[in-house]
C-alpha cells in the first residue's frame, strides 16, 4: 500500500463524560464537530444509544459503517435467495459468494446466541435520519472489494485452508461464557472470525480490519471537509472495534485509490499460468531423456498422468456425491487443466452440479439450519456446489503432485 500522504489536519479532542453504554469520542475536524459512537453490533442497548445520540446531540449529517451493498441487504435480508448461481460461477465470483453467505450465516448465529439481530443500531441510524431528514452517508469499503483483497492476499492453498477455517467456525456450537458474550459485542463478524483463525493470517487481518480503519476514516473526512454543504455536526455510527483505529486514522489523509485497489487479470499472468505447467513437464522429461539416465517413454508417461489425474479427482470428488454428469465431466477435464488454465476441474464441475441441480429458495432458507447438522449441510443444495467445486479444485492439485512423486 502506499504511504498516507503527509497532508494532516490537526484535530483537537473534546472531553466529556459519557453517557452512553460503550463509547462516545468527540472530535473538531475544520471547522465541524465529529462525533464518533460507537456500538455493538450485536447488543440491544447500542440501537438505544443511537437514538439518543440523534435526539440528544442533534446532528446535521449521520456517517455510518456499512456500503451500499450491505445498506441494502439490511432493508432486505432475504435478497440472496434470488441469487442466480449458475450466473455467479459463470461470472467467476463463487469464492466471493461463498465468503458473503458465510459470513452471513455466522451474523445470524451470533445474533441468535446474543439475543440480537447483527446491525440493527445501523438499520435504525437510517430510519431515523430518514425520518428527521438528515443527510447520511455510507463511509463502509464495499465488502466485495475487501473480500477480493483478502482473497488476493493467500495462494491456492490458502484459500483452501481459509475456507476449511470458515466452515469450521459454523460447526461451533459450544456455551459462550458471559464476559465472553460482552468482548464479542465490541466487534463485527469479520473480527470474531479472524480471531479464531492461526496467526498466519494476520495480512488478511490487516486488509480486513486496519484497512477498513483507514478507509472510513478518509471517507468521514472527505464528508465533513469537501462535501458541497459542510455538516456543523456529523454523527459517525461505527462498532466499538474501529473506533481507536479511525479516531487515529482521522489525523491525516490517506490514499483511497491504494485501499480500493484490486488486481486484475492481464494477459501476461494468463500465459504464464499457461505456460508454467507445460515448461515444468517439458524439463522433467528432457531431463530424463538427455541426460544420460534413464529414457522416458513420453506416450506412456502421458499415459501414466492421465490416470493418475483422473483417479485421483474421481477419488476425491465423490465424496459429496455430485451429480453424475458434474462428476464425469470433472474427471475428463482433470488431465488436461493443468494445460488449459481456462478450463478448471472445480469451475466446471460446480457449473454443471448447479445447472443439472437448481437450488430453490427452500435450500438458501435452510443454509443456517444446515449449519448445526453436517446431514443437512450435506444435502444442502447450494453447500453441495461450493463443496463439489473446493474438492474440484483441490484434486485437480493433489493430482499434480501425485504424478511427479510417482514417476
Amino acid at each position: 500500500m502506499k504511504k498516507d500522504t503527509a497532508k494532516k489536519r490537526k484535530t483537537t479532542p473534546v472531553t466529556k463524560k459519557n453517557p452512553y453504554s460503550i463509547e462516545l469520542r468527540k472530535l473538531r475536524l475544520g471547522k465541524s464537530e465529529v462525533i464518533l459512537l460507537g456500538t455493538a453490533h450485536v447488543s440491544r442497548e447500542s440501537v438505544a444509544d443511537v437514538e439518543r445520540a440523534i435526539v440528544k446531540e442533534k446532528p446535521d449529517a449521520v456517517l455510518i459503517e456499512l456500503d451500499e451493498g450491505r445498506a441494502r441487504n439490511l432493508r432486505d435480508p432475504d435478497h440472496w435467495k434470488h441469487t442466480d448461481i449458475v450466473q455467479v460461477i459463470k461470472s467467476g465470483k463463487i469464492y466471493l459468494l461463498f465468503s458473503s453467505i458465510l459470513l452471513s450465516i455466522f451474523q445470524k448465529k451470533m445474533g441468535d446466541r446474543l439475543t440480537s439481530a447483527p446491525g440493527a443500531e445501523f438499520k435504525k441510524a437510517i430510519e431515523l435520519s430518514e425520518q428527521k431528514k438528515l443527510a447520511h452517508y455510507f463511509v463502509d469499503r464495499e465488502i466485495r472489494i475487501t473480500l477480493k483483497r483478502a482473497w488476493q492476499s493467500v495462494g491456492f492453498f490458502g484459500k483452501l485452508r481459509l475456507m476449511s477455517e470458515l466452515i469450521a467456525s459454523l460447526f461451533v456450537t459450544e456455551d459462550t461464557a458471559s464476559e465472553d458474550i460482552e468482548k464479542l459485542k465490541e466487534k463485527d463478524a469479520l473480527q470474531t472470525l479472524l480471531d479464531s483463525m492461526p496467526p498466519s493470517f494476520r495480512r488478511i487481518r490487516e486488509i480486513v480490519i486496519d484497512e477498513r480503519d483507514y478507509y472510513m476514516a478518509q471517507k468521514v473526512r472527505d464528508i465533513v471537509l469537501h462535501a458541497e454543504k459542510e455538516p456543523k455536526r456529523a454523527l459517525v455510527v461505527i462498532g466499538a472495534g474501529h473506533l481507536r483505529g479511525i479516531e487515529e486514522a482521522m489525523q491525516r489523509d490517506h490514499d483511497m485509490q491504494a485501499l480500493t485497489a484490486v488486481k486484475e487479470g492481464s494477459l501476461w499472468k494468463s500465459l504464464v499460468a499457461f505456460l508454467a505447467p507445460i515448461a515444468i513437464i517439458v524439463a522433467f522429461l528432457s531431463y530424463f531423456t538427455f541426460s544420460g539416465g534413464k529414457k522416458v517413454d513420453i506416450a506412456e508417461t502421458l499415459k501414466i498422468w492421465v490416470i493418475i489425474k483422473c483417479s485421483v479427482t474421481a477419488a476425491i470428488t465423490i465424496i459429496w456425491r455430485p451429480h453424475i454428469l458434474a462428476y464425469l465431466a470433472g474427471i475428463l477435464v482433470s488431465p488436461v487443466s493443468t494445460f488449459l488454465p481456462v478450463i478448471k476441474v472445480g469451475w466446471v464441475s460446480a457449473l454443471l452440479e448447479a445447472m443439472l441441480r437448481k437450488p430453490e429458495v427452500t435450500d438458501f432458507e435452510e443454509m443456517p439450519e444446515a449449519t448445526t447438522r453436517f446431514r443437512a449441510f450435506y444435502r444442502n443444495r447450494i453447500f453441495r456446489i461450493f463443496m463439489v467445486f473446493f474438492l474440484g479444485q483441490f484434486s485437480s492439485a493433489l493430482g499434480y503432485w501425485v504424478f511427479f512423486w510417482y514417476v
